[in-house]
């Protein structure tokens, strides 16, 4: 577990070794990305006041979340003529650990902590896509439209994973993203019925 976390930090310093080194044990991942997810649902006050319910929403989204975009960046890499000696996802994991702080903002004024989410996310983003591209000898603006092109995935799992972990009982939805949610489902057959 070690090398993980000082792996992370090594990609939080731009600083990325060859995609081989990047195959941890699968415990270590397991447990490294449920603390992630369990951490990040620290911030998801607005969905109840289950608590349980909403860590169990934040570890299951950020295990699909991370698996798919893993699966997604090695296709899109690939396809890119990018060189894969391996699988990409325990160096996608190791590059998100700056998630584990992100909730601290939490105790930020609220636009200082808007501010402050907004640079840890375009942090967050530059390790990333700065490790995907080292190891894959991809150019990083080609990196950087794969990632682009699985954001419309990452929102759809997410409403997923909302309307899942609503039925089971772990969340409340706030009235403005069921509304929200609502009007999307209602203007959908709308517009499939004009010419």
């Amino acid at each position: 577990m070690r090398l993980l976390i000082d792996d992370a930090i090594d990609l939080l310093r731009l600083r990325v070794k060859p995609l081989a080194a990047y195959q941890y044990p699968w415990w270590q991942t397991a447990l490294f990305l449920t603390l992630m997810g369990a951490v990040s649902s620290g911030d998801t006050a607005e969905l109840g006041d289950n608590i349980a319910g909403r860590v169990a929403f934040m570890v299951l989204f950020t295990w699909l979340q991370t698996l798919l975009f893993a699966r997604f960046m090695a296709v899109w890499l690939r396809w890119s003529k990018g060189e894969l000696a391996g699988s990409l996802f325990g160096l996608v994991v190791a590059a998100n650990g700056l998630q584990l702080i992100s909730p601290l903002t939490s105790w930020l004024p609220a636009d200082v902590a808007r501010v402050a989410d907004l640079m840890l996310s375009l942090a967050g983003l530059v390790v990333l896509i700065n490790a995907l591209a080292k190891v894959s000898q991809v150019s990083v603006l080609r990196t950087l439209l794969g990632a682009l092109l699985f954001a419309p995935l990452s929102l759809v799992l997410l409403a997923a994973a909302l309307s899942f972990a609503k039925t089971a009982g772990w969340v409340e939805l706030p009235p403005d993203m069921v509304e929200m949610m609502r009007q999307g489902a209602a203007s959908a057959p709308a517009a499939a019925a004009k010419p």
